[in-house]
C-alpha cells in the first residue's frame, strides 16, 4: 500500500510540475508577443549627399593634414 501512495504522490508531482511549465512557457510567449508588438516603428531619417552638400569639399590628402 506504502508503494501505490508513493506512486501516486510522485505521480501527482510531475503532473503539477509539468502544468506549471506549460502555463509559464505560455505567459513567456505572451510577454514577449506584448514587447515586440509595443517597440515603435523605425523613423526613416534624410541622409545628405555629400556631393551635393554646401559644406567643401575635403580630399583624402586633406583628411590627413588634418590629423597630423
Amino acid at each position: 500500500m506504502e508503494d501505490l501512495t508513493l506512486a501516486l504522490i510522485t505521480l501527482t508531482s510531475f503532473v503539477l510540475l509539468f502544468v506549471v511549465a506549460i502555463f509559464a512557457d505560455r505567459a513567456g510567449l505572451e510577454a514577449a508577443d506584448e514587447l515586440t508588438s509595443q517597440q515603435p516603428e523605425p523613423v526613416p531619417v534624410a541622409i545628405e549627399d555629400p556631393r551635393t552638400s554646401s559644406s567643401t569639399a575635403h580630399t583624402a590628402h586633406d583628411s590627413h593634414a588634418d590629423v597630423a
